[in-house]
């Protein structure tokens, strides 16, 4: 059965990784959004961090019934079907497919010990579809988990991170702002929201990151992604060249020989 995200993103839509990946690097938004290019390369982290999504949305949505073992086999089955469907699919040295699956048990194992119970689950996966002043197309995008407690109503987004998340950076997060945003839009309520963190160390960790948005910060949300719109319909896509945007971009060759086309 397709999800209802899915549905969603067939028709022209913006969302919040194609706003960040402008901001990241336009050249980046136009090989993947503008000219729909195939990827050199997929880091196994983009099919890792999707299959324990699946296995924490099964959990949030079957409460304590669903146990570490039905975790661990559902991951096996996510993961493997992930990976199938990756283009040009890369490891880094001395690492494989093992590896990986035995470090998304080993990540399971410390979730859903940390796992609270102590809310209310309102919706899982819950997909939106929400007009911002300036944009022509909607904003799209699909809460991870969303719970009521004590009268609070709190976003939480699951993230595999290589190491802990540094101080403040929760609270400049874009996706926060972007997803915020559209509860409010959607419900009228500005929502806490909190990012849950699981490392992918060799021992993993858990770590919590609460954030507020203010109207402000909505308000400039707004005035961001109006400028990113501006900006693509102008057709102003530029490399910004530096270690962290080049070392894993799925498009490197097909960036470094952009200007001979042009030139």
């Amino acid at each position: 059965m397709e999800r209802e995200i899915e549905t969603m993103r067939e028709s022209p839509h913006w969302s919040y990784s194609a706003l960040q990946t402008y901001l990241t690097c336009p050249m980046r938004y136009y090989f993947r959004y503008i000219e729909h290019a195939e990827v050199e390369r997929t880091p196994i982290s983009i099919p890792f961090g999707r299959a324990i999504h699946l296995v924490l949305s099964e959990r949030a949505m079957k409460g304590t019934n669903y146990t570490i073992v039905d975790a661990k086999e559902d991951f096996a089955v996510y993961f493997k079907g992930e990976t199938e469907v990756c283009e040009n699919l890369t490891y880094k040295p001395d690492e494989d497919y093992w590896f990986w699956d035995k470090r998304g048990c080993d990540m399971l194992d410390v979730a859903l010990a940390d796992w609270p119970d102590d809310y209310t689950v309102k919706s899982v996966a819950e997909a939106f579809s929400v007009n911002v002043p300036g944009l022509s197309k909607p904003l799209v995008g699909e809460f991870d988990l969303v719970t009521v407690d004590g009268g609070d109503e709190t976003i939480c987004d699951w993230k595999t991170a290589s190491t802990n998340w540094p101080k403040g950076k929760a609270d400049r997060d874009l996706q926060a702002t972007t997803f915020a945003y559209a509860y409010m839009k959607k419900y009228g309520v500005n929502p806490v929201f909190r990012f849950d963190v699981f490392t992918k160390a060799k021992t993993p960790a858990h770590h919590q990151f609460y954030t507020l948005r203010t109207s402000d910060d909505f308000d400039r949300f707004v005035y961001l992604a109006g400028q990113i719109e501006k900006a693509v319909n102008n057709g102003l896509f530029i490399p910004i060249e530096s270690c962290m945007n080049c070392a894993e971009c799925a498009y490197s060759s097909r960036c470094k020989a952009v200007h001979r086309k042009v030139a």
